[in-house]
């Protein structure tokens, strides 16, 4: 699958809904980019036993997408998109296989089901000390109750997959949360984790990037040198998955009982026996967006309407200098790479030297871009 538009953060603008045997309620909503691991509304590369994500050209904002996990059905099947977020000039490619069987499915086959959930700064109780790794050693979290949740669902069936987002706007170690998975109604944790990283299998506090079949921390952006800014992470439950007979709740804690106030966003994956427990609704397209440095949001808006520019420019190629047409695809190359680097200093100048040279050439209207 491959998104195309002049919009980078299309990813997170547009909902995918997957629809099994004629039900009501979608068992699968999550923004399009966000099943395949887009845990910022964009792409970061990565392979792995359920989950591919794959470069086009360098200079190109126009990857490959793939998803192994299978997704059985009796009597049909209904995938949408919306384009919540008006994304003009979507374009979707994709490709999807499908096997006939000779027979029924066996008895109480499970469908997969995927929901995205996103909270921006996360509370800290008051008393609890803030934003500190080990300052609040001695205070505990029993309960699970301020833990960020990933997944409340009702049935049978199995937690398999989960990619997480944790944009570390305070800095530090952020990663003392420990995850707590509570199966079938119990009220302390069925399973007890000990912090982020030995959820995806990292060494202690990890700033390098890895990714493997069943788990990784893909994205470290380490601002500041300090774990800040923005991480991903993923780990497919295919060896060791978390089965459940009446319900499971999925959490995990922002920073050791609860302490940091940073940005957490999740894509739980899992298959049950229907009817399923229906989602709450997603968040509108505006609200679905992650936070950004000083001045990049608006080098994004910027950004989609220049391009759209250079679109209808392109329809007209005679109007355009050569030496102005090398400039300009130096410049969205350079704004691709830097982007998907995070090199976000280089990425604005990129976006401002774009304007510079399209404000040559003034619109139909002849205003020239913002």
């Amino acid at each position: 699958m491959a998104p195309l538009a002049p919009d980078r953060l299309r990813y997170r603008k547009v909902v995918l809904r997957m629809y099994w045997d004629g039900e009501a309620n979608p068992s699968v909503e999550v923004p399009l980019g966000d099943l395949f691991g887009s845990g910022l509304g964009t792409l970061r590369y990565f392979h792995s036993v359920a989950v591919d994500v794959n470069p086009g050209k360098s200079t190109l904002d126009f990857d490959g997408m793939a998803l192994w996990l299978p997704m059985p059905f009796e009597k049909g099947v209904r995938i949408t998109l919306e384009n919540d977020g008006a994304v003009d000039g979507f374009v979707l490619w994709y490709h999807i296989d499908y096997e006939q069987l000779p027979g029924p499915l066996p008895d109480r086959t499970g469908r997969f089901h995927a929901q995205w959930r996103h909270a921006i700064a996360l509370p800290v109780r008051e008393g609890n000390p803030k934003n500190t790794q080990l300052g609040n050693a001695s205070v505990k979290n029993l309960t699970g109750e301020d833990n960020f949740v990933i997944l409340e669902a009702e049935g049978q069936g199995s937690f398999v997959g989960l990619f997480l987002t944790v944009d570390n706007v305070v800095g530090g170690w952020y990663g003392e949360g420990d995850d707590m998975i509570y199966v079938d109604g119990a009220q302390t944790p069925t399973y007890a984790g000990t912090g982020h990283e030995e959820i995806f299998n990292a060494g202690c506090c990890p700033d390098m990037e890895y990714w493997g079949a069943y788990t990784g921390f893909y994205l470290i952006e380490n601002r500041g040198g300090d774990f800040g800014g923005k991480n991903m992470m993923y780990k497919f439950y295919v060896n060791d998955p978390v089965r459940f007979q009446k319900s499971v709740r999925v959490t995990i804690e922002h920073g050791h009982a609860n302490n940091f106030e940073n940005d957490y966003t999740s894509t739980a994956m899992w298959y049950q026996t229907e009817p399923h427990k229906p989602f709450s609704p997603i968040p509108a397209a505006a609200r679905r967006l992650a936070r950004w440095p000083d001045g990049v949001g608006e080098a994004l808006d910027r950004e989609v309407e220049l391009n759209q520019k250079l679109e209808a420019l392109k329809r007209e190629p005679s109007r355009i200098s050569e030496e102005d047409l090398k400039s300009i695809y130096a410049a969205t190359g350079e704004a691709n790479t830097s982007f998907r680097a995070l090199r976000f200093a280089d990425y604005m100048r990129a976006v401002a030297e774009l304007r510079s040279i399209l404000g040559r050439y003034p619109t139909a209207s002849g205003q020239t871009p913002k």
